[in-house]
């Protein structure tokens, strides 16, 4: 019996050891299964993770954009009709004047001789830019006494490279900015173009006409405009990230039922970060702007983020 006892106690014992391994086991087991399940989900999602933005309707415009200065309209010298003496110069620079004011007087009285003071006129409205003589004076008819220029209405210069001329003409609307005013923007019109291109710099001369009766604008101020070529209102927009090139072809993927599907649009005008098309999308529809470089028709994606 005691030989029975003793054997029974050594099979239970070797029993719950190998009950204890067992579970060990089981345990690591578990938490392999685990891994190994998280990693073939992982394996498993091919996602192509994107951001998006939506289709829109909106007005969009073609633009040229250039740099250059404001100039007066109109700037005239004026003279005197007789030689003399000035005497009494009745304006400073940056008086308003209108066609007529006197602007001084030459005394051409000589030895022996004495005349009645001849006034010297202006020829126009403006403002005064500049004296150019001084009371006591001499002057002939040869030398310029004064700069008046007209204020009221301001061109700005530019220069069109001889690939865009044919794109611009007179009357084309404009919109000026100049870094005297960064937040202001001022509107215009093409008014002149030069007859002949520049053969050193290979540009057309393009006076854009600007009205300024506040005098704002002050000619010698530098900055931008932009020709609007042409305007297309309520038009199919899309941001211009969403177009990339595939193959020789520009492309955008569209995202439908949780896929990208490329379609080869037909696109119109681009302006800033904005492009217009004229079939390939509607409105609404999710085109994605960012994560699309390594997609093909029909790979599912993840919309990450939408931006608007």
């Amino acid at each position: 019996m005691k030989k029975g006892l003793k054997a029974l106690i050594i099979v239970v014992v070797i029993l719950g050891i190998l009950g204890v391994l067992g579970r060990i086991a089981y345990i690591r087991y578990e938490d392999k299964l685990a891994i190994l399940q998280r990693k073939g989900t992982e394996i498993l999602d091919t996602k192509t993770p994107v951001a998006v933005s939506r289709v829109t309707r909106g007005d969009i415009a073609e633009t040229l954009v250039f740099n250059g200065e404001v100039v007066p309209r109109t700037e005239v010298s004026i003279y005197s009709t007789v030689p003399g003496k000035v005497k009494k110069v009745s304006v400073s620079e940056g008086d308003r004047v209108i066609k007529g004011d006197v602007l001084l007087y030459i005394d051409r009285s000589e030895a022996g001789l004495t005349y009645a003071p001849t006034p010297v006129e202006s020829t126009i409205d403006g403002v005064v830019k500049s004296v150019l003589t001084q009371e006591g004076a001499y002057s002939t008819p040869q030398v310029p006494l004064l700069s008046v220029l007209d204020m009221d209405v301001v061109e700005f210069v530019v220069r069109v490279p001889e690939r865009f001329v044919y794109r611009v003409q007179k009357g084309l609307a404009a919109e000026i900015a100049v870094i005297s005013y960064p937040d202001r923007r001022f509107t215009g019109r093409v008014s002149k173009l030069s007859p002949v291109i520049d053969t050193v710099s290979r540009t057309q001369e393009v006076r854009v006409e600007v009205q300024n009766p506040r005098h704002t604008l002050k000619p010698g101020m530098y900055g931008e405009v932009k020709i609007v070529i042409r305007k297309k209102p309520d038009s199919l927009i899309l941001p211009l990230g969403a177009v990339m090139d595939k193959d020789g072809k520009r492309i955008i993927f569209l995202v439908k039922e949780g896929k990208a599907v490329m379609v080869e649009p037909e696109l119109d005008i681009t302006e800033g970060d904005r492009i217009s098309l004229l079939r390939g999308a509607v409105a609404g529809d999710t085109v994605i702007v960012i994560g699309q470089q390594n997609l093909n028709s029909g790979d599912e994606v993840n919309i990450t983020e939408e931006i608007e």
